[in-house]
């Protein structure tokens, strides 16, 4: 088996929200290997993180300056590839929680402030989670145009009320990879 490379969640959202968190948790759990989150200032989020994995303040072009990476940014040009895996020391995702329309915040707040190589995971906007499952079934061996990703899915609550989460979400067996405990937060709300 391909030696799976280091997975890097660059923290950029201002507080770790309860969204956030269910995200990231998720994400250790598929990516099932070493995982750093850099870009963390907060005592308290360090203190959450670091239960997950392991926690640096700085930016990860400071923390993997020498170290080959590819940063997963919705506007590069170029697709990952299961060859880009088997090549690269570390793939960063951005720990930001989209909006409907995309704002291009990897790319302002990751690509631009730093030299590496970016790559996409197809034209929709993924969740983290959703990032770190594509990515991994990519470092497993898989295309991009061999993954199935929903446009968006909608969240039935009742009769009347749902919400529509307007980003990709890959899809297994005919259902959405969805994070665990999402459903439960969002009747909540």
């Amino acid at each position: 088996m391909k030696k799976q490379p280091l997975l890097v969640i660059e923290h950029c959202e201002p507080k770790l929200s309860e969204w956030l968190l269910l995200e990231y948790k998720h994400a250790v759990k598929l990516w099932n290997g070493h995982l750093i989150f850099t870009r963390v200032t907060n005592k308290k989020t360090t203190q959450a993180l670091q239960k997950l994995g392991q926690v640096e303040k700085e930016k990860a072009k400071d923390v993997f300056y020498n170290k080959k990476c590819i940063v997963l940014d919705p506007q590069a040009k170029k697709p990952l590839t299961p060859n880009d895996c088997s090549r690269c020391d570390a793939i960063i995702i951005g720990g930001l929680l989209g909006y409907e329309k995309p704002q291009g915040r990897t790319k302002k707040l990751i690509s631009d402030k730093s030299d590496f190589e970016t790559r996409h995971l197809g034209k929709f906007q993924l969740s983290i989670d959703g990032a770190v499952f594509v990515t991994k079934a990519i470092c497993l061996g898989l295309n991009l145009k061999d993954i199935e990703i929903a446009r968006e899915i909608e969240i039935i609550h009742d009769q009347i009320h749902s919400t529509i989460l307007p980003f990709g979400y890959p899809i297994i067996e005919n259902k959405p990879v969805i994070t665990p405990g999402l459903v439960k937060y969002l009747t909540r709300q």
